[in-house]
């Protein structure tokens, strides 16, 4: 009986100490995993940056590919106005890009759709009255609109 008594206190002191073990191979197993995907990633993924200045108006583009996928970041910082800012994410098909912007500014954040065209050194976009869709913020009318050109730069 004594030693039942026993064996019972000291059992889950040897399952803590087996799970407790294999916690940490686990744990381990998991880093070295998250080390080779983000050397995967960054083998695959290009990273290109792309500016507009007019003015005293900067307008800056940050993208990284990977097969079809697009991420990124847009900058627009017009002289004395409000500026906006936020991440982008999207797909790419031939030379275009057709990604959500999460933009902020005036502190209000708004999901905008945005269409890039790759071309040369450039970056070409358009943006002007918008109207809600779904959620997602479209351009009203797309060919009277104004272009963003945006040519390649060194990444900072």
């Amino acid at each position: 009986m004594v030693q039942a008594q026993s064996f019972l206190l000291i059992l889950p002191l040897l399952m803590f100490g087996c799970r407790s073990g294999s916690s940490e191979t686990e744990r381990k197993t998991a880093a070295v995993t998250d080390s080779v995907m983000e050397a995967v990633e960054s083998a695959t993924n290009t990273r290109q940056c792309f500016r507009q200045i007019v003015g005293r108006d900067t307008t800056m583009l940050t993208l990284t590919t990977g097969d079809s996928i697009v991420t990124g970041e847009l900058t627009v910082l017009p002289f004395e106005k409000d500026q906006a800012r936020g991440p982008i994410r999207g797909t790419m098909a031939a030379n275009q890009i057709t990604a959500q912007w999460q933009r902020s500014g005036e502190g209000v954040t708004q999901p905008y759709e945005i269409v890039f065209t790759m071309k040369g050194d450039s970056v070409v976009w358009r943006e002007g009255e918008r109207v809600e869709k779904q959620g997602v913020w479209v351009l009203k009318n797309p060919a009277q609109s104004y272009q963003y050109v945006l040519t390649k730069t060194d990444c900072q």
